[in-house]
């Protein structure tokens, strides 16, 4: 991707006390020395374009004490003009309204002074900054297909060729405040040798092989969330005409970690991120949503989780989710029947029942029940589907205690109450047993028992005012024979019915 001249947005504002005084103490500066805002020159190519500027700038030199000569330069577009217009600031000791520019690193102001382009003023203006001085360059690095390298040290121009010297590249490392090993400057979250040969790691990580300085930046998903754009901030201390020429860009995520399932990953969105559009996290996070995506599309079953591939294996997929055992069953009856990928990070078994149960969960509940009202009871509840699986079984078991208990042809009213209470509580459990106690018959004994109900279960108090001081007495001696009743086996369910009528005063036989 080639690196365009953006552009360039300018506005006027009162310059401050210091943004004046800074900016005349460099003009006076430049004034006495002219090549400051110049770069040292390390080959015959870069002093060819250099020195033009450089002649340029020393015929306005002559003229430093000539105000009139000085104003007639100003209007001429290039570094001699911006020279010309920047002496004049020095002279005149004024700068009460400052030219604004936006600019990637921040709002830059300068004193406009003449016809100047404004980007020449800048670098003048600000030739002590090592990203601002850049900006007056700009043009001729991707004109002449020259290379610039800034840094608070130096500024050299290497010409045709990316030649970074020694002391920037240290400048650039130490930017990062990162271990630094043979070449590698890595977070420690990555192993050295695994970043050094763009291999897989733990982490996804962002790599950067800066090829002029034979030097690699790694930074990892995680330390990714503190950091804005890696290349921007290596970047930005030089010019060069094509940044994708000479680094190289990738993001190393291996979503299935088997060899066999893992394609050639070809790093995506590179222009949004040579541009600075999107920042090291935004990118490794694309790349690795792309990744996803395209496994998300093969026509064949795939069973992804957490970065581990089980191919096809439904037992050990279900094996690592670290289900109980109602959820372990639904699991692998689902998970038999589905065809296509299935991705997932940090999920739970019922994220994965949820993202089927639509499809599978009627079908699974049949596998379990042959029951085709309670089939459907099931699958309409309004719960999750571990939940409704918990359910599903407990019934089960439930039905098989029901099957054992004794079946009456006719019970008298309190008793028949009673009996409903107790063997819906068993096949249905607590939800469903309240709202059956709700359908009490309406009499005295029937209430005493219907809230004596209510107090095993724990669900007595916001219903209290339905009932009267003696039902309420009378329920809370009870409790302990619906509770025996509740809990019943086979063996005694009989008797602990016929005791809680007893004891609620009835005459009825069963």
């Amino acid at each position: 991707m080639v690196k365009k001249l953006g552009r360039v947005r300018t506005f006027a504002r009162t310059a401050t006390k210091s943004q004046e005084k800074n900016l005349i103490e460099n003009a006076k500066k430049v004034k006495n020395s002219p090549f400051l805002f110049l770069p040292e020159c390390l080959d015959s190519s870069s002093k060819k374009y250099i020195n033009k500027i450089k002649k340029k700038v020393e015929k306005v030199s002559k003229f430093k004490d000539e105000k009139e000569k000085l104003e007639k330069i100003s209007n001429k577009k290039g570094f001699e003009g911006a020279y010309a217009g920047t002496i004049l600031l020095a002279s005149s000791e004024k700068a009460p309204y400052l030219g604004v520019l936006k600019y990637s690193t921040g709002d830059i102001t300068y004193a406009q002074r003449g016809k100047a382009q404004n980007d020449k003023l800048i670098s003048i203006q600000h030739y002590d900054d090592p990203i601002i001085r850049l900006i007056g360059f700009k043009d001729l690095s991707y004109k002449k297909k020259v290379f610039f390298y800034s840094w608070n040290d130096g500024f050299t121009c290497t010409g045709k060729v990316p030649n970074p010297p020694e002391a920037f590249k240290k400048f650039i490392i130490n930017k990062f405040k990162l271990p630094t090993k043979k070449n590698v400057t890595y977070c420690s979250h990555l192993d050295f040798n695994k970043v050094k040969n763009s291999e897989f790691d733990k982490e996804y990580y962002l790599r950067i092989f800066w090829k002029s300085a034979n030097h690699i930046f790694a930074i990892c998903n995680d330390c990714a969330k503190n950091t804005k754009n890696t290349l921007f901030e290596i970047s930005k201390y030089m010019l060069m005409p094509n940044l994708s020429n000479d680094f190289e860009i990738s993001v190393i995520a291996q979503v299935i970690k088997q060899k066999d399932d893992v394609e050639e990953l070809k790093t995506q969105y590179l222009d949004d991120y040579l541009s600075g559009k999107i920042t090291d996290l935004e990118f490794i996070s694309k790349n690795v949503k792309e990744i996803e995506e395209n496994i998300k599309d093969s026509d064949q079953k795939i069973l992804v989780l957490d970065g581990v591939s089980y191919g096809s294996n439904v037992e050990k997929f279900v094996s690592e989710l670290k289900p109980n055992k109602y959820e372990k069953d639904a699991l692998e009856f689902i998970l038999q029947r589905i065809e296509e990928p299935l991705v997932l990070s940090d999920a739970s078994p019922n994220k994965v029942l949820e993202i089927h149960w639509k499809n599978y969960g009627k079908e699974y509940i049949n596998s379990v029940i042959d029951d085709k009202d309670m089939i459907d009871s099931f699958y309409q509840l309004d719960d999750t589907p571990s939940n409704i699986v918990k359910m599903i079984f407990e019934y089960k078991e439930r039905q098989k205690i029901l099957s054992q208990l004794p079946r009456y042809e006719k019970l008298p009213p309190l008793a028949r109450f009673a009996d409903h209470i107790s063997r819906t509580y068993k096949t249905f459990g607590e939800k469903k047993t309240i709202i059956e106690i709700k359908k009490r018959p309406d009499n005295p004994k029937a209430k005493s028992i219907a809230y004596a109900f209510l107090l095993t279960l724990e669900k007595a108090q916001d219903t209290k005012w339905k009932y009267s001081k003696e039902e309420i007495e009378y329920g809370e001696f009870l409790k302990e024979y619906a509770r025996k009743l509740l809990d019943s086996n086979p063996k005694n369910y009989n008797k602990n019915l016929q005791d809680l009528l007893v004891a609620s005063g009835s005459n009825e036989k069963i």
